[in-house]
């Protein structure tokens, strides 16, 4: 993973590019921090050196098409060579068996809360993939997934404006407060769908009748 300091570097001196490009990696499920790289993005907005839209298009980009590469492979090749070649970004058998299992469970609505959140934002990929969801679904849940998180992570850079470093501490003390409350929020909603979906089935399948009807004997 690399260091603050040769993230900032690399954007000071390719901006939109570095952006990209390091946006397409971790969308690859390489470890990339990309809260500081975008926030560091913002900072860099906030100084008039980036535009802040370009900032964000440019993470979105590469992200969504690094997402959607990892998305392909696992859809095309399958479980074979992401068991055998998983480990090379830090994806064992066990987790890949896990995370399918997860999205298996709850399905696309899992795409936009956890693109929100650290470390497996990216991973959720690999699940659409391997339970081949299809193309037009996996595009857009996940198009709208990394459009909020880059939008929210270059906007955290910019409010912060000088102070912009306070993203490391924000997001190491309060990461597991962040984690808590999406899964509660994403929870709440698939109880919610779960009941009206239940509610949907009873009123269109009508009790059946106990017992034989009495005979008219009129």
């Amino acid at each position: 993973m690399p260091d603050l300091g040769s993230l900032t570097d690399v954007v000071k001196t390719y901006s939109y590019l570095a952006i990209f490009f390091m946006m397409f990696l971790e969308g690859m499920c390489i470890p990339i921090p990309s809260e500081l790289l975008l926030g560091f993005a913002g900072f860099m907005a906030y100084q008039g050196q980036l535009a802040f839209a370009g900032a964000i298009l440019a993470g979105w980009l590469g992200s969504f098409a690094g997402s959607f590469a990892v998305y392909l492979l696992a859809r095309k090749s399958g479980r074979k060579y992401l068991y055998q070649y998983g480990h090379l970004v830090y994806l064992s058998p066990e987790r890949l068996d896990r995370i399918a299992g997860w999205f298996s469970r709850y399905g696309p609505v899992l795409i936009l809360p956890w693109r929100q959140l650290p470390v497996v934002r990216t991973k959720i990929s690999i699940a659409a993939g391997l339970l081949d969801m299809r193309y037009a679904v996996f595009t857009l849940y996940t198009a709208l997934g990394i459009l909020v998180w880059c939008t929210l992570a270059v906007s955290l850079g910019y409010y912060l404006g000088q102070n912009w470093e306070q993203l490391i501490d924000i997001f190491s003390e309060t990461g597991y407060f962040i984690i808590a409350a999406v899964t509660a929020l994403m929870l709440a909603v698939l109880y919610f769908l779960h009941r009206r979906r239940k509610k949907t089935s009873e009123a269109a399948d009508p009790a059946p009748l106990v017992g034989k009807p009495k005979r008219d004997l009129k």
